[in-house]
């Protein structure tokens, strides 16, 4: 009966969504309680630990909300995404407790992220206590991952604290209304408690930053992926300071240096030592990582996510005929007054635009707008807008091809497909998420690593 038919299909349907949702509110509940279970470690100063233990528990009003503002919510999703239904004989609870280290980290790396909020159009020759900051700490961080010690990240971190105290970790935040929310109903469930101390708590979460990075080398301990994952975590903050500190990089260093600054690599890179050396012994996966494959791999899903990231993936798809209309679109609509980042900041709510109203009303690095920010006129810049479009375009179309012909010839020579599917689920779940605004709560909000 073809009714019959319809209605096992639904029944089918519905359920396999059940097990969908029931998997990412495990993810959210075993990340939730491991953050939990791990403050007393990663948060040295009492108030915002204190803070943070009641605004993770059921204390809380506004539970859920907190948990979407520090990217639980969107580490949950994303592990569900990546991680549901990959194969093997490994459960779910297995999973997701694999996932636990490198997921504490992407809560903890965003609070030095949001450090470098508002220094998109701070030039390297310019005087910036706040870039200043953000060098500081990346030259530590990366100075513990080169040369490992015992020592407590509130030592290495000592000289940080005063300056660290000039900045409010709410405003330098992508949430700071709901932050402030939230803050203000836990100091009236409190008491006595100096608002503006729970708001300057920049340094403590520093300390947790490179704490929590710790934990992920540990998990990785003795493994033959660790060298080059340290490396390649080395790399993302002093690939940082190189946008912060060169007075302009060229078109190729911009390519690598944006690549290396987010966390993709070593995050697809933890994955894939999980399944080829932590729940199993993959010898395909071995020789990847000696001749540089899966690496090459990795580093091309990381290009792909950063331009999506950045340009989102409407305007990377769009064909370019389109693409210029719209940009043509934009100049008939300049005043005279107009500088090309002023005309595209009053064209934010433009949906093709998603992306890069994160980065123009945040002052945040944004790979096409990098020669936008350097150019004198109009004119000028909305040309070195439209000519990045139409190179970063073209660079998305050709690496997406190198990353399924990468990925193919891994599937040739793994004997666990896991960290193939892994990688492709990884960058394919950011290219149907980076279609959405990185303020869309609906979505869980923001997706970057």
């Amino acid at each position: 009966m073809p009714g019959k038919a319809v209605r096992s299909t639904l029944t089918a349907g519905k359920h396999a969504m059940t097990n969908v949702i029931e998997r990412r509110r495990y993810a959210l509940r075993a990340t939730r309680d491991a953050l939990a279970a791990n403050l007393d470690r990663y948060l040295p100063d009492t108030t915002h630990r204190d803070y943070f233990r009641w605004a993770l528990s059921d204390q809380n009003p506004d539970q859920a909300l907190f948990c979407r503002i520090i990217a639980l919510d969107q580490l949950a999703h994303l592990t569900t995404a990546v991680l549901s239904d990959i194969g093997g004989n490994d459960d779910w609870p297995t999973l997701v407790n694999q996932a636990l280290p490198v997921n504490l980290y992407q809560v903890f790396e965003v609070v030095s992220d949001n450090l470098s909020l508002g220094l998109a159009d701070v030039r390297a020759d310019d005087d910036s206590e706040l870039r200043d900051l953000v060098v500081a700490f990346d030259t530590v961080a990366a100075d513990d991952l080169c040369h490992p010690t015992s020592r407590p990240a509130t030592e290495l971190l000592a000289h940080l604290k005063a300056p660290t105290h000039q900045v409010s970790s709410f405003a330098q935040s992508l949430a700071e209304r709901f932050h402030s929310t939230i803050a203000q109903k836990y100091a009236a469930s409190v008491g006595n408690l100096d608002l503006d101390v729970l708001e300057h708590t920049v340094w403590s979460g520093l300390v947790a930053n490179i704490e929590s990075g710790r934990d992920v080398l540990a998990a990785l301990a003795g493994t033959h992926a660790e060298p080059a994952m340290r490396a390649r975590t080395i790399e993302r903050y002093e690939a940082v300071d190189r946008t912060l500190t060169t007075l302009r990089l060229s078109r190729d260093d911009l390519v690598l240096t944006s690549t290396q600054t987010i966390l993709v690599t070593p995050t697809l890179g933890y994955f894939g030592t999980v399944f080829g050396e932590i729940l199993g012994d993959d010898p395909g996966y071995h020789a990847a990582l000696d001749d540089g494959s899966l690496l090459a791999a990795f580093d091309t899903g990381s290009l792909l996510v950063r331009l999506q990231n950045d340009i989102g993936t409407p305007l990377l798809l769009m064909p370019r005929t389109e693409r210029t209309a719209f940009l043509q679109h934009l100049r008939d609509r300049a005043e005279p007054l107009d500088t090309a980042i002023s005309l595209l900041t009053k064209a934010v709510n433009e949906p093709v635009l998603n992306r890069f109203r994160k980065d123009l009303l945040n002052g945040e690095f944004n790979i096409c707008l990098y020669e936008v920010y350097r150019s004198d006129s109009l004119r000028t810049g909305m040309d070195a807008f439209a000519n990045g479009l139409d190179f970063f375009a073209d660079l998305y179309a050709r690496n997406k091809v190198a990353f399924g012909e990468q990925l193919t010839d891994l599937d040739g020579r793994l004997h666990d497909h896991r960290t193939t599917v892994m990688a492709r689920r990884f960058v394919d779940f950011h290219e149907k998420m980076y279609t959405q605004a990185y303020d869309d709560y609906d979505m869980a909000g923001d997706y970057a690593v």
